[in-house]
Parts: C-alpha cells; structure tokens; sequence
C-alpha cells in the first residue's frame, strides 16, 4: 500500500478486537468493507488495517501497532466482553483517545451487552460489558452510534451478498467517505438500475431473444425466493440462539423470540426450541420483596409475603387470585397440612390465621399477638393443633391454634443470647422436633411436645440464618453467611451428626427449600443463584443446575408438592440503595426443574419403565411403573392416578395399549385386561403370570397379534382370538426385549442374541415365522430399536451412540438411509413421532435428543435435552396423536408438549408483545408486527 499524497494516512480505518473471539467476524467484516466500497468510490481504494493480516512478526509489537495507528484515519471498534479485557484493545483505544479523540472512533458491537445512560452522558456500566469502562467512560459527550453485528458471531460463512453485511458495511464506509449511508446505497441501486434499462432496450430490440429472456426472469425470481427464504431461515435461527441466550435474564422476550423465529422459518432448530421452552422461567412482578412464599399441598396455589401484603397465585397460571385484606408488611407465612388453613405473620408481632379452603375467597379468623416486634418464621405441627413462631431477639414461641377463631400464645423460648435474630426456624414433618436460629452461628434443637411445650436438647454451631428439615424429618439443612451451608443427621435430635458441607456459592445463604421427596436441595445465595443439589445420598451431595436469572440476593425458595416446580423470590430492579424491606420492586420466578435438574419437561409421573405403547389412542392415558399404573396425563391437568395393575413378578411388567385402546397386555404368557373402564381394568381370563422377569409386549397395527419378551432371551407370538390369546411361537431374542413390528405388521424387527444385529421375520402366518433378513450393526453392540406407526421406517442405536434409519418397507431387501452420532453414551431408547418426520433418542449418560429425519437420509438433531439421570432401553414412546413425548427411568416418566401449535399459545399467553424498541433491536430491518398480536 502507497500513502495519500493528500495527507499522511496510510489506512482509512484500523480496526481493533479481540484475536480471542472475534477473528472471524473481523475478517468477514472487513472483506464486506473491501468489496462494497470500491464499487461506490472507483477513485480511490478503501484501506483497511486489521493486524491479524497486516503486522509481521516484530519483537516489538507495539511499536508496529502504534505507527498503524498513526497512519490511520478512523479507528473500528468491534465491541465484545472479550475486547473490553484485551489488554491490546485497551490500549489502542487509550492511544486514539490520546492523539485523535473519540469523533473518529465507530463501534461494531459483536457480542456482550451496550447501554447508554442519557442522564449521565455515558455508557450504564456494568451493562454494557462489550466495552472496557475504564478507557471510554465519558469518552463520548453524546450517544455514540453502535451497529448490531453479532449475528455475524453465529455463522461460519457469510456471503458478500448477504443484505445484513451490506447494511451494515454502509454504516462504516458512510462516514469514512463523508458521504451519507443512502446515498452510497442509492448509488449502487442507481447502478444496478441502469444495468436493467440496458438489458431491457437490448430485449426489446432483440425480440428473438424473448424467450431466454423470460426464463431468464423467471429463473431470477426464483433465485430471489430462495434468497429470501434463505434469509428468513438465517433470522429464524439467529433468534433461536438470541432467545436462548437470554431466556433467564428476560424470559418473556425470549418467548416472544422463539414464537417469531418460528414464524419466520419453522426450521427444526425452532422447533426444537419451542419443544424445549418449558425450561424458560415465568416471571411474576410483586411489587415488593418477598421474604416468604409457600405452596399449598396440592401445588396449585402459591403465596407470597411482602411489605404490601399477601397475595395467593395460581401456580398453572402464575396469575393473581386474590390480594388478603388486612394484612400489611407481612414478613413470614405457612399452609397447614391440608391447605385449608394460612397462617401469616407481620413486623409488628402479629400472627393471623385465615380460613383459606376457597383461595378466590378467603376470610380472617383470628388473630394473636406475640412478645416480639417482628414474626420471622412460622411453621404448623403436625402432631397437634400447633403454629410454632419465630419471633425477633431469638425467641421461639407456640400458638394454640385448637379454636382457629382464638389463636393464643402459650409457651415463648427466651433468647439464649441478646444479639441475633431468629430468621431461620424449621419444623419436622411429624411435628416433634423444632429447631430455630439463636445468636449468630448457632441452631436450637428443641423438643415440641404435644402441649406445646419446647424443651431445648441441643445446641449446635452452625451458620444459622435460614433452617429446613427434609420431608421426612431426618435432614437439617443449615446455611448462614458464612458462604457454606450445612446438612445433618436429625434422626436422634438431640445428638445431631453433620454430614456433609455445601458450598460454592457466594455472598452467603440466604433461602433453602427441600423438594417434596426430599432428593433434592435448593439453595439461594447473595450472588443472585440458585444451586439445586442431588442430595440423594446426603454424605456426597452432588451439584445439579445453577439457576441464573435474579439481578438480586434470592431471599426464600418453596418446592411444588410435584417437584416439578420450584419458586423463588428476590427484589429484582431494585437499586441497591432500596435493596432492603422499602424497596419497591421483587419478583417471583417458577423454574420447571426436575430432581437437581433445570427441565424442559411439561410435567412428570412417579413411575418409569413404559412400554413403545405405554400411551391409549388419545394420548391421555399412560401406563408404566412397578405396580403398573394407569396415569391421566392429558395436556392442560395435573397427572392423576387412575388405576393400578397387579404385579405377577419382583422387576415388575411393562404394559401396552392394544391400537383400538380397548385392551391392556402385559407378561408372557400374555395377561389382558379389558380397559373400557380406566378406573377399573378387568383382567381377562387365561393366561399365566410370568415369575422370571419382565420384558415388553407390543401389537401389530391391527391388533390381531401381539409379541412379547417371555424373560429367557425368547420372544413369543400370540393371536388375539375373541377374548383369549393363543400362543403361536417362539423366536429367538437378546433378552432385553427390543422389538418392532414392520411393514403393515406382517414382519417382526428382533434384537439377535448376541445384540450385533437386527434379525426381519415373516409372521404373515404367526404359527410359522420365516427368517427373511439380518441388519448388520458392525462392531457396536444394539442398544435400543423402534418402528414408524406405518412400519416402513426402522430407527435403531448402538453401543456407540449412534443412531440410524433404515427403509422396511420390503422386509426382504432392507435400505440403509442415514445416520448421526451425537450421544456421548450407549444409546438406551429411540421413537418416532407417528407423522414420521420427528425422532428422539436417550442415551444412558442422562439426555434425550430430538431428531429430524424428513429426509431419512440426513438426520439432523434440532434439540438437546437433559434429563436428570439415566433412562431405561425401552423407556421412550410418543403418544399415537403426537402431542406427547414420553420417557421413563425406573422410578419416574418424564413427559414433553410435541404440540407446536398449542406451544406457541402458550408461550404467547406466557409474556407480554414485544415492543417496538425491542423488535427494532432484533429484527431492525423488519417493519413492526409482533408475533403475538392477536393474544
């Protein structure tokens, strides 16, 4: 390169980033600056310095950097958290500063967060983490101009002719060459016009050429529709990753995000998301911190205590159902056993109790005043009519509650020491055993007798701010400030054992909650996270999902009945100066979680081991588990238990749906019961109960003729005759029971007994099968096989997480079409959706991954979702309507929306319309019309 002779620039722009990240989008960038500005200025040839190309190896780097700068005109920007910490960028931007000032500096803002405070004339710091706040803190004396390009971020290969990149081009060539962003466009669109007039009197005057020219025009009509389409699938997919990546710091729009990104293409990757959204918390604004929230026993009411009282939700809707009179400032609240009755305490002593049994209409019953300023926990006992209180100065009391019309106090533990309040207090599920914070660093253990009398048995040294006895009495988990929180052994009160330490959170503890079965421990901390732990064995707890998305300390957590939900409360958007008890703003946050893990799914049964036919016709039935049990599961309800099966052998049965849903089967010899009646399954005579293990059993499309695993590495066949099943023969099989119908149920898809391979039967007469063909699987062992509703498609996985399909649709000449390795371990399920165009699979390392085989010849994984341990082999199964996903561990099924449609509703019922302001950041080159207009 030559200099001006006009002036001492070398370069028209050096652009500055982080080699770390950014390398790629700098280099995409600069090539698009490269290509669409000489067209518009042939004079003279853009000059770009980007040290990556340009710098040789120098001992003295900086030296080289510095006379770059020196030769050039504007310094480019590209703004990222990782630029902001390059020590390189930082320095380069102090040098502009310094020698040319910050009117010739443009920003190229490629990742992170950038907000501008127009009071303060400055950035917000620390929200704008893509620019380092020391070097530009006041740089700007008015809002800089930023242009958003980090889509470029998301894609390995951008085209010069994208319209994105030549938008965004212009913003920077504009004011290099001091000329507007319209006018360069105008002209290249000026061009581009003039070329068309050319063309055009050239067609008119060559009329033999009309023709080629038609389908010319024609051809470039199409060119421009895929362009646009492809355009959309780009956007569409770009949305997906920005709804991801913000789904708990603005849950709603990222709902609205993934709604539209739908809307625009519905590409798998969409699809997969909305699949998968139930993960994304709801947000319910209070007002108000919450120092105390609590589930009713039957999960469907939540309340909330703030300063301006008690509010009960419905929990399903997260809507308001009604505000309590005549409380005021609440600081504590807690359901009896049965829901009927809350109990609410305030900052000046107070205690109400209100009658609670109509949560739309709610009355106060009594009142009592206690010897404290300020009730900070309240727990009932189970054992007797009895609320436990925790009152202010370390106190503990007792309120009769025998006549809920006049609650009294009748017994008040004095304080052990005048310091310390007694903001932790807890109450084992069987009523005897209290304990209560005391002076920092202690715990009370007490005795609560049926009268209602507290003996003190122990006194133990342990963070102590918040306290919660497991659901069955037999754990303390103890946590204070001190950053580390605490589980004992309670089963003898008054010798309490520590058993294990938490930690790795910051800034203290200051919420615990136990999950109803008491697996699972959450935890919420001054840094704003909630840590949820697998704390099945309580000597080595293990760490499940970090949940992020409070801007505030978590200040109380309560556990859903179902485990499915957990609450949380904080005073998120308030300032730190009204972080405390006047503080203005708070929320609550459901998160969808299951066991120690963050979930995806719509809800879950506590029984696994469901068959590929667990589901009846509808969809609203599942049946699985030991005892097998009919559960209704329909969309839009709480799963409920129908009716339970009787179990013929120790490992329990797998149980399947005939097609017609009128008939339940099970063991080998087949069992049948008659399900006309959900409520009351009625057992067919015949058939023998099986005593050596339990494998699957499925039928045919018809319903004529049903298989099943008889236990000893075998697979009987059986034709379903009136009402007895006659057993027609037997097949070789692995023993672990995978199997599938093919074709029109006239060919049996079995696992060999050395699981190498898939052996093809004809069973076009069941009394005498004919081996027609084997699937050779190569080294991988065969973990897990499923057929397509029409029995055209097979889909198997292996020992190596592969999965594969494979056209049936001649038993006899069986097609390999496609496959995918994506599980990191054995894959332990398949199934595919019954419009056959979606698939899922789990592996035994605990995640279930989503599948679009629309062209079976290319699978391509649109989801991944994690699961909180692993999953059964034959534990996977689409209900026959499609609007369910299903899959089961031993102990628990695990249950998805597949409904798109109805996922879109509710994700547009579930947030507010993005805004103007906000579709203008996502989609700016988009007229306004957001996604969910109509709601």
């Amino acid at each position: 390169m030559t200099q001006r002779q006009n002036g001492d620039f070398l370069y028209d722009a050096f652009i500055s980033y982080s080699h770390s990240l950014d390398d790629k989008a700098a280099g995409t960038f600069q090539r698009g600056i490269e290509h669409f500005g000489r067209p518009w200025y042939r004079s003279r040839e853009l000059r770009v310095f980007r040290d990556t190309e340009n710098l040789s190896a120098s001992p003295g780097l900086w030296l080289d950097i510095q006379r770059a700068l020196e030769g050039s005109a504007w310094l480019i920007l590209m703004a990222s958290p990782a630029a902001a910490t390059s020590p390189w960028v930082r320095k380069e931007i102090e040098w502009w500063l310094e020698n040319r000032g910050s009117d010739r500096i443009l920003i190229a803002w490629t990742d992170g967060t950038i907000a501008w405070d127009e009071t303060a004339k400055t950035f917000k710091w620390p929200d704008s983490d893509a620019l380092p706040e020391a070097e530009l803190c006041r740089a700007f004396p008015a809002e800089p101009r930023w242009v958003n390009l980090r889509w470029l971020r998301e894609h390995h290969d951008v085209p010069l002719s994208d319209p994105r990149l030549l938008s965004g081009v212009a913003e920077f060539v504009a004011p290099i060459r001091g000329k507007s962003k319209d006018e360069l466009i105008g002209d290249h669109l000026r061009r581009r016009r003039m070329t068309r007039r050319v063309v055009g009197a050239v067609i008119t005057g060559l009329v033999t050429l009309l023709c080629g020219a038609i389908l010319m025009g024609v051809l470039a009509v199409q060119q421009r529709d895929t362009a646009s389409r492809r355009q959309l699938t780009a956007t569409s997919r770009q949305l997906v990753a920005e709804a991801t990546s913000i789904q708990n710091t603005q849950p709603e729009l990222a709902r609205q995000l993934l709604v539209q990104a739908y809307r625009m293409s519905p590409t798998a990757q969409a699809a997969g998301a909305l699949i998968g959204s139930t993960a994304i918390p709801r947000v319910i604004q209070t007002g108000s911190p919450a120092r105390g929230i609590s589930f009713d026993p039957r999960g469907r009411i939540l309340a909330s205590a703030t300063n301006k009282g008690v509010v009960l939700y419905d929990t399903p809707t997260a809507k308001v159902l009604v505000r309590l009179e005549q409380t005021e400032y609440t600081t504590a609240l807690a359901f009896n056993r049965d829901g009927k009755l809350l109990a609410v305490g305030d900052k000046d002593g107070l205690v109400q109790l209100w009658n609670v049994a109509s949560p739309a209409d709610p009355h106060l019953l009594g009142t009592a005043t206690t010897t404290g300023d300020s009730i900070m926990g309240l727990a009932f006992s189970n054992q007797a009519p009895l609320l436990v209180v925790g009152i202010d100065a370390a106190q503990t009391g007792v309120i009769d509650i025998r006549d809920a019309r006049r609650p009294r106090l009748i017994e008040s533990m004095p304080p052990i020491a005048l310091a310390g309040l007694s903001e932790g207090l807890a109450v084992s599920t069987d009523g005897k055993t209290a304990a209560a914070s005391g002076e920092e660093g202690t715990v009370r253990m007490m005795s609560l007798s049926a009268s209602g009398r507290l003996t003190v048995l122990k006194t133990l040294k342990s963070p102590s701010s918040v306290l919660a006895f497991s659901p069955k009495g037999n754990f303390l988990a103890a946590a204070g400030s001190d950053y580390t929180g605490r589980l004992w052994d309670t089963t003898d009160p008054s010798r309490p054992k520590q058993l294990t330490v938490l930690n790795g959170q910051s800034l203290g503890f200051d919420a615990l909650a136990f999950s109803a079965d008491g697996d699972t421990l959450a935890t919420g901390a001054g840094d704003n996270t909630i840590q949820l732990w697998d704390i099945s064995d309580p000597v080595r707890p293990r760490q499940g999902s970090l949940l992020t998305g409070h801007t505030y300390s978590v200040t109380s957590l309560a556990f859903a009945p179902d485990r499915g939900t957990l609450a949380s409360a904080g005073a998120d958007g308030a300032t730190r100066a009204e972080k405390g008890a006047d503080s203005t703003n708070g929320t609550l946050r459901l998160w969808n979680v299951d066991g120690a893990q963050s979930s995806s799914a719509r809800t879950s049964v506590p029984s696994g081991h469901i068959s590929p036919q667990a589901f009846d016709p509808k969809g609203q039935i599942l049946t699985g588990g030991s005892p097998s049990t009919l559960w209704w599961v329909a969309r839009g309800s709480q799963p409920r238990r129908l009716a339970t099966l009787p179990t013929f052998n120790q490992g329990g049965q797998w149980v399947s749906y005939s097609p017609d849903g009128r008939t339940l089967a099970a063991g080998s010899p087949l069992t049948l019961w008659d399900a006309d009646d959900p409520l009351r399954p009625t057992k067919r005579p015949g058939g023998r109960p099986m005593t050596d293990g339990s494998q699957v059993v499925i039928f045919n499309s018809a319903g004529s003729l049903a298989a099943a695993g008889d236990g000893n590495g075998g697979i009987q066949l059986w034709e379903l005759q009136k009402r007895s099943p006659v057993a027609r023969a037997k097949l070789p099989s692995s023993g672990h029971g995978d199997l599938a119908f093919l074709a029109d149920g006239s060919a049996l898809a079995v696992a060999t007994p050395d699981d190498d391979a898939v052996q093809i039967w004809d069973v076009t007469e069941p009394s005498k099968p004919t081996l027609t063909g084997t699937i050779k699987q190569g080294p991988a062992r065969l973990s897990a096989l499923a057929a397509s509703r029409d029995g055209s498609t097979l889909l198997t996985g292996n020992s190596y997480g592969q999965v594969t399909l494979w056209d049936v649709r001649d038993p006899r000449n069986v097609v390999r079409r496609g496959s995918a390795e994506r599980h990191a371990g054995s894959v332990a399920g398949v199934a595919i959706h019954p419009e056959g165009r979606i698939a899922a699979s789990t592996d035994d390392e605990g995640s279930m991954r989503i599948w679009d085989i629309t062209d079976p010849a290319q699978p391509r994984e649109t989801a991944a979702l994690t699961l909180s341990g692993p999953l059964g082999a034959t534990g996977l199964a689409f209900s026959p309507d499609g609007s369910t996903l299903a899959a089961a561990g031993t102990d628990r099924t695990l249950l998805w929306d597949m409904d798109l449609t109805g996922i879109q509703q509710r994700l547009c019922s579930e947030s507010q319309r993005i805004t103007r302001s906000q579709w203008a950041q996502y989609l700016p080159d988009r007229a306004y019309d957001p996604p969910c207009a109509g709601k």
